[in-house]
């Protein structure tokens, strides 16, 4: 077993929306440091691609078809890790329904808000909730929650968005408040990469070199930019790290 390897072995780890993009690399490279993993999306297909490679470079992974926001499919996630490995080591909560630009004064605003608030807040507390008394019972745990810098910046057209991952740093902060003398660190990642969804919004808005623009070190990342750090916080390297928010974005908003 390589250093690399060893960081995580051991552990066990629950990404959700990992059918692709950052979701996918996260569940990657957890399976590389030495992680045994359960990946959750809504396409059953996309995540068996996902098991595939991680099980083709000698890592353990499991796949399962599950929508963030819903409780049942977050207890069956989190029964299915505890009868196969028996404990929960990492959390990374990434699954997010992201709704399309939409101006405040909107009708539907208020479902759009409804929308995002049930798959990131409701969904992301769910499976705290439900993750809480193994971590506790195993003396410890990291959650990782990905945040947006859109929550920062309060971009015209995005307050869905915006507000439910905001209140998901609330979120996390709190938990870091109530749950570390548990042994448990909850932080957020304000990650940005180019997923197809980022690509497409791109394209469709016309925003790519305006976007560019604010990237101090002058490219878009990619998931695999993101990856090393999901890593850093689910080992035992971040011990003394919770409460916080962490930019992995090049430097486009700096806290």
């Amino acid at each position: 077993m390589t250093a690399n390897t060893a960081r995580l072995a051991g552990k066990v780890a629950i990404v959700t929306g990992a059918g692709q993009g950052i979701g996918a690399a996260i569940a990657e490279a957890y399976a590389a440091a030495g992680a045994k993993v359960i990946i959750t999306g809504r396409t059953l297909s996309k995540l068996d691609e996902v098991v595939a490679r991680i099980t083709a470079a000698g890592g353990t992974a499991l796949g399962l078809e599950a929508l963030a926001g819903n409780r049942a499919h977050a207890e069956m996630v989190v029964n299915r890790a505890i009868a196969e490995w028996g404990r929960v080591d990492a959390l990374v909560n990434n699954a997010h329904t992201f709704t399309d630009f939409l101006a405040l004064e909107d009708p539907k605003m208020e479902e759009n808000c409804m929308t995002d608030f049930q798959s990131c807040f409701f969904g992301s507390l769910q499976l705290m909730q439900l993750c809480h008394p193994h971590m506790v019972k195993q003396g410890g745990g990291s959650v990782i929650n990905m945040g947006t810098s859109y929550s920062i910046r309060c971009e015209p057209g995005f307050l869905a968005y915006a507000a439910s991952k905001e209140a998901l740093r609330a979120l996390t902060r709190t938990a870091a408040r109530e749950w570390g003398k548990a042994g448990i660190r909850v932080n957020t990642i304000l990650p940005s990469a180019l997923t197809p969804k980022s690509i497409w919004y791109l394209e469709e808005s016309g925003t790519y070199d305006f976007e560019l623009s604010k990237v101090a070190m002058g490219r878009f990342g990619t998931p695999e930019d993101i990856a090393p750090t999901c890593v850093f916080l689910a080992s035992d390297e971040s011990n003394f790290v919770t409460g916080q928010t962490i930019g992995v974005e090049g430097g486009a908003i700096m806290l």
